[in-house]
């Protein structure tokens, strides 16, 4: 056996061990000194990441969902380590959220009981369904750790067992009667298969073992001298045996060039080296050769990984270069405040942003500088998302407290309206309470409209009830100014018939503008019919001499034919909104004078009132004419 160095030593995982079982002890205790337990290479796992932006208890659920299924299907210490570590911020993120849903609902709680919490029982469906998965990866972790204990104790205890047994059987070894050398020898054979399934013990009791249990083996095959043909047919099928290995290592060695994917190639020569140390001796001769054709395979394979881990090199420190100036960009954002949400979601988008190509970068990061730069980069990232938790947090206070006082005013109004009682005093409380309304600012965006909405129709309610007490006398008005409408088409339409009586067209038409509004549905009929004879009276006109029209005092230029009717020019959709709700306005303030009226020291609101009137008056005859 030849005393090279394992090829595995220098690895960036534990090396592969070499096992070779001879009849010679001093070659065993060689072999044994190079020997190494190594837990089986971590399967590769795509790990999530966790978007600190987006914090809600869905996306918590989601991503501790996703872990539960990576312990599962990937259960190693590799695994079980990297979980924790990912995982460790996340718990925080989790347990603040929870804590603070917790307390809001002890906080409404006592709000609905006398300010006692006496009784209180947090019941939250994804909160408890979190915390499950939480506890699930928690108990999976201790099972899978107290199973690997376990089997270590067993495969101890086992060893320790098999050694006994086979000292015992070394010791009591009878080579002068043949039925106990056959009986012995399948008793050894036994044991050998025994051993080769435990599994390893790992620690400083390994070796102790191992070289107990050979050295046991080497005395065993001494003692059986008289049995050498045996012992040669023994070596023979392990020689064949180490023979198939060690073609199959040669395979993977010719193919490392071309291996797309090192890592399972090597995790497959670690399996046929694990089976090719568990194998029996050979011829002594037979045996180094054997060995060096393994060795020089197990070269080959592991010079590859050097080389790439070398090239690894140059990348690991591109990737630092790259991943201190995010590191550095995020430095910046790490101290940002401001009062504006608008700027605040545009830090967010750039920081989402330098997360997002932090992720991107593939590769891993030198083990100087990098856990610094890496530690740096979440932390500022976290102080980041915090301080905009922060910020959002006092808005959303403010919006509660402006939510709650508008929940007020709805409460005023709509026991205003409960009463049932208006009067101008009355009527002056409700404005007051919309003038508050609007000098409160914005409540939580999902009731902006459900709250607006419910205002509106409480303060609707009001007015409603104010028109209904002077629809009566509206209604009378309305027909009045019909009316008089009707009366001067008549007299429009008798100056038709005598041209002398233009000289009054101008009364005429003051007269009919000095009317007020008429009955809904008789405005469209009354426009149409004064503006088809009053046209006509236009053109009437313009046929008389000009010596008869001066006569009479009569300017044809200041009195201008009316527009189109609305069939050929109908207002915008837009315009016919804005004067609906011109009508409408004037309607109500209308109806807001006959209470101020009856009301004392009320001139000032009146005239107010007035105004607002003329002016609402005045851009309804624009629209109209528009």
């Amino acid at each position: 056996m030849t005393t090279d160095q394992n090829p595995a030593e220098n690895e960036a995982i534990e090396p592969i061990k070499v096992e070779e079982t001879t009849p010679v002890a001093a070659e065993t205790s060689e072999m044994l000194a190079k020997e190494v337990e190594a837990p089986a290479p971590e399967k590769e796992v795509s790990y999530p990441l966790f978007d600190f932006a987006v914090a809600s208890k869905d996306n918590f659920l989601k991503y501790f969902g996703k872990i539960k299924d990576i312990v599962s299907e990937h259960a190693h210490p590799g695994t079980y380590k990297k979980v924790d570590e990912i995982t460790k911020e996340v718990k925080e993120a989790w347990s603040q959220l929870k804590q603070a849903e917790k307390q809001a609902a002890i906080e409404a709680f006592k709000a609905a009981n006398d300010g006692t919490d006496e009784g209180f029982d947090f019941k939250d469906e994804a909160v408890h369904a979190v915390d499950q998965l939480i506890n699930h990866i928690r108990t999976e972790k201790q099972a899978f750790f107290q199973g690997l204990e376990k089997a270590r104790e067993k495969a101890l205890e086992g060893k320790t067992r098999l050694i006994n047994e086979l000292r015992d059987l070394v010791d009591k070894d009878d080579n002068g009667d043949p039925a106990h050398v056959n009986a012995s020898f399948k008793a050894f054979k036994k044991i050998q298969e025994e051993w080769k399934g435990l599994g390893s013990v790992q620690g400083p009791m390994n070796q102790t073992l191992w070289q107990s249990y050979h050295a046991l083996v080497d005395r065993f095959y001494s003692n059986r001298s008289i049995f050498f043909e045996l012992l040669e047919l023994d070596r023979k099928k392990n020689l064949q045996a180490k023979e198939i290995i060690a073609a199959k290592l040669e395979k993977l060695a010719a193919a490392v060039a071309k291996a797309t994917n090192l890592p399972v190639l090597l995790k497959e020569a670690e399996e046929l080296f694990n089976e090719y140390k568990h194998i029996g001796p050979a011829h002594r001769e037979e045996n180094e050769a054997m060995w060096q054709r393994v060795k020089k395979s197990l070269d080959v394979l592991f010079e590859q990984k050097r080389q790439i881990q070398d090239a690894n090199k140059a990348v690991f420190e591109e990737n630092l270069k790259i991943k201190k100036e995010l590191a550095g960009l995020m430095h910046g954002y790490a101290s940002f405040q401001s009062t504006s949400i608008s700027e605040w979601n545009q830090a967010s988008k750039a920081v989402l942003a330098l997360q997002e190509q932090w992720g991107k970068l593939k590769g891993g990061l030198p083990r100087e500088g990098g856990k610094e730069v890496s530690h740096q980069f979440w932390a500022d990232l976290k102080t980041f998302f915090k301080h905009k938790s922060d910020f959002f947090g006092k808005i959303d206070a403010e919006r509660k407290a402006n939510l709650a006082a508008k929940q007020q005013l709805i409460e005023q109004v709509e026991g205003i309206v409960a009463v049932g009682t208006e009067t101008p005093e009355i009527t002056q409380t409700v404005i007051d309470l919309q003038k508050k309304w609007k000098e409160i600012g914005h409540v939580p965006e999902k009731q902006k409209d459900s709250i607006y909405a419910k205002f509106k129709a409480a303060c609707d309610a009001y007015f409603n009830l104010k028109r209904s007490a002077s629809k009566g006398a509206k209604d009378a008005e309305m027909d009045a100014n019909l009316t008089a409408k009707q009366a001067i088409l008549a007299e429009m339409e008798g100056m038709l018939k005598d041209a002398s009586l233009l000289a009054r067209l101008g009364e005429v038409k003051a007269a009919w503008d000095a009317i007020g509004f008429v009955p809904k549905k008789n405005v469209k009929d009354m426009q149409e019919s004064f503006r088809k004879t009053w046209n006509a009276l236009i053109d009437l006109a313009r046929t008389q001499p000009k010596e008869q029209l001066a006569a009479w005092g009569f300017e044809l230029k200041s009195l201008k034919t009316e527009s189109a009717s609305p069939e050929s020019s109908a207002p915008s959709a837009d315009s016919r909104k804005k004067i609906q709700a011109l009508e409408n306005d004037i309607a109500v303030l209308t109806n807001n004078l006959e209470f101020f009226a009856k009301s004392k020291n009320s001139e000032k609101l009146r005239g107010e009132v007035e105004k607002k009137i003329a002016a609402a008056e005045k851009e309804l005859e624009k629209l109209k004419k528009s």
